[in-house]
């Protein structure tokens, strides 16, 4: 080959007041858990818009680690066209083994989830997790605990400012954040930071071609999120900020004045070209299909990204980024 999830059953508590986004409890088991985006669940016929051989396999390789995760960070764009149904039972065929193990699957939307008029509804219902939460349908983020963690799992496609529904309820928990929370986790679509090339390429599957394929800049709407969060970093220097974003097909990573910035979105799309430079945590050339790992060891966090190579339909694990994020307690 050439260049060229919906279920939750680990333990966990709901809570929601009326109409106000939900927030998630869950109880660690391993305290590890998973992050990877934009797989776009399609015809496995397409393989041009998404690559079934490579969702197929991370989804394979995520059910058999050692170490089962509580839950999988999915970073948008789970299928490729939110209002079909045909999507969605792809994605229902190609997670049976993530159900079959109790994984559950945590998601944020992304530009292709909200397609048509019933996609964002679509989306909802086939997470066990968002079901309870009719409200999720229009306002599609919402906040989740995990032992001395919160993720703020927000859309993108709606917007941060201070005098919209997201961007107020957003300031709201960060003014409430636990000043003895070790992480705090920032997750949406569209990156904070990325390197992305805008220089169109054409991928070969098979015997299909992509249509040219080009990278996406940052946002104005995520340039002034980032100007927030950086100011929150700075009045609260104990925790430590990750951000999880998707939306350029590939994998990178930075830090950028104390904020980590993770892209993890080579969940199967059609890959897209990045910029690399020597200087970069990561820097290697061409697609990296992959999934990212993530184990809580107290105050620390250690991440870790898994890309897969295909020979023929034999996958190939390789250990390709790896550090360690310690809170400043831990120094302490």
């Amino acid at each position: 080959m050439l260049y060229a999830f919906a279920f939750f059953s680990c333990a966990f508590q709901s809570t929601a007041v009326a109409d106000q986004p939900p927030e998630i409890t869950i109880q660690p088991k391993t305290n590890v858990f998973f992050a990877y985006g934009d797989t776009r669940f399609t015809d496995p016929r397409t393989c041009e818009f998404s690559d079934s051989d490579f969702r197929r396999q991370l989804i394979d390789g995520m059910v058999h680690t050692a170490q089962k995760p509580d839950f999988v960070i999915i970073t948008g764009d789970v299928v490729y066209r939110g209002d079909n149904e045909d999507d969605w039972h792809v994605f229902d065929d190609e997670t049976k083994e993530l159900r079959n193990k109790k994984i559950s699957l945590l998601p944020v939307l992304g530009n292709h989830d909200v397609r048509g008029t019933t996609g964002q509804s679509k989306f909802v219902d086939h997470f066990e997790a968002l079901k309870p939460h009719p409200q999720l349908k229009a306002q599609g983020w919402y906040l989740v605990n995990y032992a001395n963690t919160e993720f703020l799992m927000l859309d993108s496609q709606s917007s941060y400012t201070q005098d919209s529904p997201q961007g107020d309820w957003m300031r709201k928990k960060l003014k409430a954040v636990p000043e003895e929370l070790a992480f705090l986790f920032i997750v949406l679509h569209h990156p904070l930071v990325t390197h992305a090339s805008r220089l169109p390429s054409v991928y070969r599957c098979h015997d299909r071609y992509s249509r040219p394929a080009l990278g996406h800049d940052v946002e104005d709407a995520e340039k002034h999120l980032k100007i927030l969060l950086e100011e929150f970093s700075k009045t609260h220097r104990g925790i430590r900020i990750v951000v999880f974003s998707g939306h350029n097909h590939n994998y990178e990573r930075y830090v950028e004045n104390r904020i980590t910035y993770v892209v993890t979105a080579g969940g199967g799309a059609t890959p897209y070209r990045i910029n690399r430079r020597s200087s970069d945590f990561y820097n290697e050339p061409g697609p990296t299909y992959h999934y990212c790992k993530f184990s809580l060891r107290g105050s620390s966090l250690i991440g870790e990204m898994y890309k897969l190579s295909l020979k023929g339909r034999t996958a190939q694990w390789e250990r390709k980024d790896q550090f360690e994020l310690s809170g400043p307690r831990a120094a302490e």
